[in-house]
């Protein structure tokens, strides 16, 4: 029978922090979304969705290009934190910047306005792709196997919670008397302060060293040698297949709301009603997530997440007999799946990493990561030229081949001691 861990002052410590972080940076993020308030801030400025799209593109590849050349730069070193710590302030000043230019340049032209909010989006989703490696790094060396999962859930499940509290506010702002664009300056320097209380938090988790590797090559040659290990590595090569499989569910995610709309007559009202499903699905499937995580493995999760998706779209294409009804449970589903990924996927990474390694393997998975957001835009090309039904049948067949591959994924625990 396992015996208890004991955990140490400093263990208990660091999750404290890190729940405090993820708690409300969540909320933080959620002030100044760059889904849906950044958005509707440029659409004041420009009525080409081209360029919104830019903007989103650019958050979007700014937090992904870094991650392999700061995992060069760290794994030479035995502690990682300090430079999460610069990274993470650095996109707090971005966001505080920001707040201030917009209630101080209420005369400012929409060119200068735009550029200045594509040069302050770039400096913040950069630092965030460098602060990502060390960021993972910290809570891989910090926390046991045992209790990474309810850490996960409790930072999805309370920031999720305190995120719908953010959504009340920007409600509440946006509809006061406070005029544009001061009313989005007030949202983005609340959404400052609360990033930055949730930064005092990381910036007080204790880092012990960790072991390195004996020595750096050359960055061409690092390059090289990371993207070898899908080669030399056949456990983490099925891992990533696995993964973007199972994130193909993203694939047809924007659509079923228009096909809801569009094809089942769905009232444009409804749509918070979806949103809702998915918050609550997300909400309510952490904790059980994190159970399993811990108890019983990440490969556990992993499957039942890819389980999850193979239900989404074959909901969807029943929807079409049964009415627009059925996917009030195909978004609660996608909450489920999207929790499910951020428990699963990102753990079970920092469990197969060797720890000298570990920042590339975080780099690997953070660039595979960020192609995900490419999938949309061939899922809206498939609908364009086909249909939505096809669109969903190509979702359904990958979330099988999903299904399939992660039967293939290494046991690295059957379960895990309990924690005292």
């Amino acid at each position: 029978m396992n015996q208890p861990i004991r955990l140490s002052g400093y263990t208990r410590f660091n999750f404290a922090m890190g729940i405090l972080h993820g708690v409300f940076y969540q909320a933080g993020l959620a002030i100044s979304s760059p889904t849906t308030v950044l958005p509707v801030f440029l659409s004041h400025f420009t009525g080409s969705l081209a360029l919104i799209g830019l903007f989103s593109a650019v958050v979007t590849a700014g937090g992904v290009l870094p991650q392999l050349v700061v995992a060069h730069r760290l794994e030479g070193r035995a502690r990682t934190k300090p430079v999460l710590v610069v990274a993470i302030w650095i996109r707090a000043g971005a966001w505080a910047v920001l707040g201030v230019l917009t209630w101080f340049c209420t005369g400012c032209g929409p060119v200068f306005t735009l550029i200045s909010l594509l040069v302050l989006l770039l400096v913040f989703s950069t630092a965030g792709g460098v602060a990502n490696v060390p960021f993972m790094n910290l809570w891989g060396k910090t926390l046991p196997v045992g209790l990474r999962g309810r850490f996960w859930g409790h930072r999805q499940l309370w920031g999720g919670l305190l995120a719908v509290g953010s959504g009340w506010a920007v409600k509440t702002v946006l509809a006061s008397p406070i005029a544009f664009p001061r009313n989005y300056a007030l949202l983005f320097i609340f959404s400052f302060l609360l990033m930055a209380f949730s930064y005092i938090a990381l910036s007080s988790v204790r880092e012990p060293e960790g072991d390195v590797s004996p020595e750096r090559p050359p960055f061409r040659s690092y390059i090289a040698g990371a993207f070898g290990l899908f080669r030399s590595d056949r456990d983490f090569a099925w891992f990533s297949l696995t993964q973007v499989a199972t994130m193909f569910f993203a694939f047809a995610m924007p659509f079923y709301v228009l096909y809801g709309k569009n094809r089942l007559g769905m009232p444009a009202e409804e749509v918070g009603v979806l949103i809702a499903a998915q918050m609550i699905g997300g909400i309510v499937s952490n904790l059980l997530w994190g159970w399993l995580s811990d108890r019983f493995g990440n490969r556990s999760v992993i499957r039942l997440t890819a389980a999850a998706t193979v239900i989404m779209p074959a909901l969807a294409l029943l929807a079409h007999h049964s009415g627009w009804s059925l996917l009030i449970a195909v978004f609660a589903i996608s909450g489920v799946i999207i929790s499910g990924s951020g428990i699963g996927f990102v753990n079970y990474v920092l469990e197969i990493a060797p720890e000298p390694q570990r920042p590339t393997y975080i780099a690997l998975n953070g660039t595979l990561n960020g192609l995900f957001a490419l999938l949309p835009i061939a899922g809206g090309w498939v609908v364009d030229i086909t249909s939505y039904h096809v669109a969903f049948w190509i979702s359904l067949g990958i979330a099988v081949a999903a299904l399939l591959l992660s039967v293939r994924l290494k046991c690295l625990r059957s379960s895990a001691p309990p924690l005292d």
